[in-house]
């Protein structure tokens, strides 16, 4: 086994590992656990939380009143939720940082440069998730969070498939629906976030029952798009049905699509629950990673020679 084997199989698991952080991210905010730990990197100022009020000093609340603690109580759930959302997060910078160790074995110039990028990008993701606490999980850094998180997502990809033998290419294609798809995709889940934000915002002053009529207009255009996103999908569907059966991306379309529509539809008829909200979430982020692994298949990107 060379290093470009070792590179590849450590890709793989270094995506899993980011899917992991962002569907731990989609339960933290499910669960309303975002202020689990009110200060970063540590955690009431310790580096393994505490699991009972006692450890806690009994001004905690006057210590961290800025980050909402005036508000709030202790919550032993809340705050090993948003730890193990640290702890995945960590995992999976330390996998980025070991591929950044094998792309330098295998003295690749180009797997170098974007093992270098995207422990970079890991970087930034963890300055953004200390901003988002300090911010007291303002909106607009959560979105920003949410779209870096896609971007390194898409560059663990992207070095999987340079690193790829067998690198499948769909020749006489155009890409340019699967890039249609890609960005109705993530304007897709930039609304969503924002959807969410008004609902965690309601709730302080609205029952569950009646969110949706509370709901601001860009609920409404978030089902609009919803529609483009079905459209869009359908496009990329039948420009590619020459190859539909030779690709699991495709099939998996199909039913991540169906899924989105039944989860979208469970959250009008039962108030935006937080459970439907996690696996809309999940599914739309399931659907970006089909779309973008349809992207890399336009191009031969290996840089591995044949055996």
């Amino acid at each position: 086994m060379n290093f470009f084997e070792l590179y590849h199989r450590l890709a793989k698991i270094t995506i899993i590992s980011i899917c992991l952080v962002i569907c731990a991210g989609g339960f933290v905010r499910m669960t309303g656990s975002g202020m689990g730990c009110p200060d970063w990197p540590k955690c009431f100022g310790y580096w393994i939380p505490p699991t009972h009020i006692s450890q806690l000093p009994e001004d905690y609340k006057e210590i961290y009143s800025n980050r909402g603690y005036d508000k709030l109580d202790f919550n032993v759930f809340n705050t090993w939720t948003e730890y193990i959302n640290r702890l995945l997060g960590f995992i999976a910078g330390i996998f980025c940082v070991c591929l950044l160790f094998f792309a330098v074995l295998t003295t690749n110039i180009t797997l170098i440069f974007f093992s270098f990028f995207l422990v970079l990008m890991m970087g930034l993701q963890a300055w953004m998730g200390a901003l988002v606490v300090y911010s007291v999980l303002a909106p607009f850094k959560i979105t920003i969070h949410m779209l870096i998180a896609l971007f390194i997502l898409s560059l663990a990809m992207l070095v999987h498939r340079m690193t790829s033998i067998n690198n499948v290419v769909f020749l006489n294609t155009n890409f340019k629906w699967a890039c249609f798809a890609i960005i109705i995709s993530i304007i897709q889940i930039i609304i969503g976030t924002q959807v969410r934000e008004e609902v965690d915002e309601l709730l302080y002053t609205v029952s569950r029952s009646d969110i949706i009529m509370n709901l601001p207009f860009i609920f409404e255009v978030h089902r609009i798009i919803a529609w483009l996103v079905l459209g869009s999908n359908a496009l990329l569907l039948y420009h590619y049905r020459t190859v539909f059966k030779s690709h699991f991306e495709f099939k998996a379309i199909i039913v991540i699509i169906s899924l989105l529509c039944i989860t979208g539809i469970l959250m009008s008829y039962h108030s935006v629950e937080g459970v439907y909200q996690l696996f809309h979430l999940v599914f739309a982020v399931a659907l970006f990673l089909c779309q973008f692994s349809i992207l890399l298949k336009r191009w031969s990107l290996s840089i591995v020679g044949s055996p």
